[in-house]
């Protein structure tokens, strides 16, 4: 029984250390209040963001991206020195490595909803921060700087805004589309035959009589805010225009200790990390199984 104490003991004071080193590191989100205090403003004139193209011209980050996850990656790696770390701005356009489930791994978005960023949308950039063990976030962290909000999630242990549990009530949760605000994302993709389906999928969604539909430019945080019942679900990855392992990884624990479902489009479930696939290029993640359900019979057109 002592040993099983002990045992709990020292993996309850491992993960505050996790969650420290990902609350604490508060500098790869305070250098973004600068900018987007002077956006519009004189000051902006003396701030340069240094933009680098990277897919596209929609598809681009700024340097403080590359600084921010400069920053984040010291200070896990002063901490933790043989943990392995996955980040947007040091993948760059080559391939994601996989998660090694014998190897503790971060993956790290330093600026999620760059655009926003840019374009001084305060309210909608954050940082995104995920610690995974055996091949499966089991901490997550999302940080808005603009607005100090700070979402914190451990497997097992419950999901937080700003220290406030989030818990979506299986009985008063949205059920059906009819009822629910929908968030999408289109993407980067401009091909017109992409961007048909995009638009066809969004009228069936609206025909069906959804409240509204929105468009937030920053996949973290729209599945935050389902976590949080703002959005009821969001989709994204029809076509060509999926998420990518840091995206996901923070906010599929968020969202599963909120009691939302979280899958790809296409329900392809994998073993781990909630049957969701962190390499998948689809999301669909609700309130409520009915809502999920429903929504999925829309995007998925059957021949």
């Amino acid at each position: 029984m002592i040993k099983h104490n002990n045992k709990q003991q020292q993996n309850n004071n491992d993960i505050q250390r996790y969650i420290n080193i990902t609350t604490h590191n508060n500098t790869a989100g305070s250098n973004m209040v600068e900018y987007l205090e002077a956006k519009g403003t004189a000051a902006e004139s003396s701030l340069d963001l240094g933009i680098e193209t990277k897919s596209s011209s929609a598809d681009f980050c700024t340097k403080v991206d590359v600084e921010n996850e400069r920053l984040v990656i010291e200070g896990i790696r002063t901490a933790f020195p043989n943990h392995q770390i996955i980040g947007e701005e040091s993948v760059g356009t080559g391939s994601v490595p996989k998660l090694e489930p014998t190897v503790p791994t971060w993956i790290v978005d330093p600026i999620d909803g760059t655009t926003n960023f840019s374009s001084g949308l305060h309210a909608l950039t954050c940082v995104s921060i995920a610690y995974c063990v055996g091949g499966k976030p089991v901490v997550g962290v999302v940080y808005a700087p603009g607005i100090h909000e700070l979402f914190v999630a451990v497997e097992g242990c419950g999901a937080y805004r700003n220290g406030k549990a989030l818990r979506q009530d299986p009985e008063r949760s949205t059920k059906s589309v009819s009822k629910a605000v929908i968030c999408n994302e289109m993407g980067y993709t401009r091909d017109p035959s992409n961007l048909e389906v995009l638009t066809a999928a969004q009228t069936r969604v609206m025909l069906r009589g959804c409240k509204a539909m929105r468009q937030l430019g920053s996949g973290c945080l729209d599945l935050c805010y389902v976590a949080s019942g703002r959005l009821d679900a969001v989709y994204a990855g029809l076509r060509n225009e999926g998420w990518n392992p840091w995206d996901y990884a923070a906010c599929l624990v968020i969202c599963n200790e909120a009691g939302c479902i979280m899958e790809s489009i296409e329900a392809q479930s994998v073993e781990g990390c909630g049957g969701f696939d962190l390499y998948s290029k689809s999301v669909l993640c609700g309130v409520s199984r009915e809502l999920v359900d429903e929504l999925r019979s829309l995007l998925i057109l059957k021949e």
